[in-house]
């Protein structure tokens, strides 16, 4: 019973059995309209009555007009929904953003308790306690790095952020930013290909960086398999510096493809993270007058995207 009745009350049944009652009735109300017409042009026709005095009919102006109306009222119904509907997609997609995010917080937090707990009872060796404090330290600049995307993506979106544009070249800056990632002994084994060219940009250090970084973080993370890999290609095509990251991953859906860098979104019900990862990719890219796309040849094959950030002129 209860079942039922949470079906009869969803916004698509009441929309649907709304514009059922609303055709119906502006059949019903046409067709009542036209029989009453034609009587009343019988009586006139019986009686030898002067038509044009009696008879003076806006029919089809009037049942246009009414079409109209009822028209309006129609598409009115239909933006109303579709706005209910986006809003009801927002609001879910925040609260997956609040559970993802608060994950990702708390994630770090608890390990970084763990192993002050663990100071604080044990007398340990010093090389085990730089060992755990090393950990630590990995597990706070984990923390300030998902502090500080919030805090720049807002920055952005409000266009409050100031760049500050550095010349230079991309193969020894992905180059320095895959040594901070690159270890096989945690999953992480990245394979670099550097231009043969020099590859002379101007970037944002820290946000070009935190672009990177999400892009690296993407590939291992949405990756099942137990032989993880990242190939990260530089080439010059045209105008442009093209850094292509290609995994061996869970890979995409061809209508997945466009929607994996809008805001808050996420692919799957198990998704991972806050949702914001592509999305503050996508704004940096703008924000360097370059772009960013992805490619895969299905689910379980991998993916592939590309970052294109324009080289100087000089270059």
């Amino acid at each position: 019973m209860f079942a039922k009745s949470s079906w009869l009350l969803r916004p698509v049944t009441i929309f649907v059995f709304s514009l059922v009652a609303l055709g119906t009735s502006l059949y019903l109300y046409i067709s009542s309209y036209l029989r009453v017409n034609d009587a009343f042009a019988m009586f006139v026709r019986k009686h030898n009555l002067d038509a044009r005095q009696l008879l003076d009919s806006h029919t089809w102006v009037t049942i246009l007009v009414l079409s109209i109306l009822v028209g309006s009222i129609i598409l009115g119904f239909t933006l109303v929904f579709t706005y209910y509907q986006k809003l009801f997609q927002l609001y879910r997609m925040q609260q997956n953003f609040i559970s993802g995010f608060t994950h990702e917080l708390k994630t770090p937090i608890a390990s970084i308790r763990l192993f002050l707990d663990t100071f604080s009872r044990h007398d340990l060796p010093r090389e085990e306690a730089l060992k755990y404090i090393d950990f630590m330290r990995k597990d706070t600049e984990r923390l300030a790095s998902n502090v500080d995307q919030i805090l720049n993506l807002a920055k952005i979106e409000e266009k409050k952020y100031e760049p500050n544009f550095n010349r230079v070249d991309l193969n020894q800056t992905i180059e320095e930013i895959v040594a901070k990632v690159h270890s096989p002994e945690t999953g992480k084994p990245i394979s670099l290909s550097k231009s043969p060219v020099e590859l002379v940009c101007e970037i944002d250090p820290p946000l070009f960086e935190m672009m990177v970084m999400n892009l690296i973080n993407n590939a291992f993370s949405y990756n099942n398999g137990d032989d993880k890999k990242l190939e990260i290609h530089l080439v010059r095509n045209g105008k442009f510096a093209t850094i292509s990251f290609t995994d061996n991953g869970v890979g995409l859906e061809a209508n997945e493809i466009k929607k994996i860098f809008r805001k808050f979104y996420q692919v799957g019900k198990s998704a991972k993270g806050s949702g914001l990862g592509l999305y503050l990719v996508s704004v940096v890219a703008k924000l360097h007058r370059g772009q960013v796309g992805a490619t895969s040849p299905g689910l379980g094959a991998g993916s592939t995207f590309q970052l294109s950030i324009p080289l100087l002129v000089e270059a």
